[in-house]
């Protein structure tokens, strides 16, 4: 992808994330209706990213539509089902996909691709839950990436533990009742939508903000 590269989000800027192929034309309307940028997802597994089992995963042309249409754009990995037990192992094997799908899809080193963390089965050790992070946060930085980490419900982590604990400098808040992160804070707010769901971007308390992927200025 000529001409792409990784730019720091400036704050307030509103975009959305989807777990649908986005066409040209969409990308366009999109761009036309105020989004500045958009989250796309990859998949946890080969078995998952394979298009004949139905896959959604953003790939390299699509990404191109998307950042030719003048969107920015970023990457998250779907999350597991609810009820799931982490483990340092699925980390690893989590990660190492996340990292090897956004290779694919043409993104650039220093963007950001995101955990999905939600849904953790109740009285999960919390330990697993942090080996499990930080696995997945090695082999995303590894790659290159700026590993980032989407909180939603069921984390079973506190503030603390999420800010303390966690490799991570960049935190996206899922919609609704959602944990804090203790001294950091969150450079992404999700509002939950109909058709998709929203995002704006914003400076955490320590001054980070998220990165994504452009090809040409968003803010105009």
């Amino acid at each position: 992808m000529p001409s792409c590269m990784a730019q720091n989000a400036p704050p307030g800027i509103v975009g959305f994330d989807c777990d649908q192929v986005l066409s040209s034309a969409e990308a366009a309307s999109y761009r036309a209706q105020g989004y500045r940028f958009c989250l796309r997802y990859v998949s946890r597994t080969a078995e998952l990213h394979d298009p004949a089992n139905g896959s959604s995963d953003l790939t390299a042309p699509e990404a191109q539509d998307i950042l030719d249409a003048g969107l920015a754009l970023m990457v998250v990995q779907h999350a597991c089902e609810p009820n799931w037990v982490p483990t340092a192992e699925l980390g690893t094997q989590y990660g190492s996909c996340a990292a090897q799908f956004a290779g694919e899809a043409g993104i650039v080193a220093g963007v950001n691709v995101f955990l999905d963390l939600e849904g953790i089965a109740q009285g999960t050790d919390p330990q697993a839950i942090v080996d499990y992070c930080n696995n997945w946060f090695d082999q995303v930085a590894a790659a290159g990436f700026a590993p980032g980490i989407y909180i939603g419900y069921d984390v079973w982590l506190s503030p603390d533990e999420l800010y303390s604990e966690l490799e991570f400098d960049h935190y996206w808040k899922a919609g609704g009742d959602v944990t804090d992160v203790a001294t950091r804070g969150y450079q992404m707010i999700q509002t939950i939508g109909t058709d998709f769901d929203s995002d704006v971007t914003q400076n955490d308390n320590l001054g980070g903000c998220v990165v994504w992927q452009i090809s040409s200025p968003v803010l105009a």
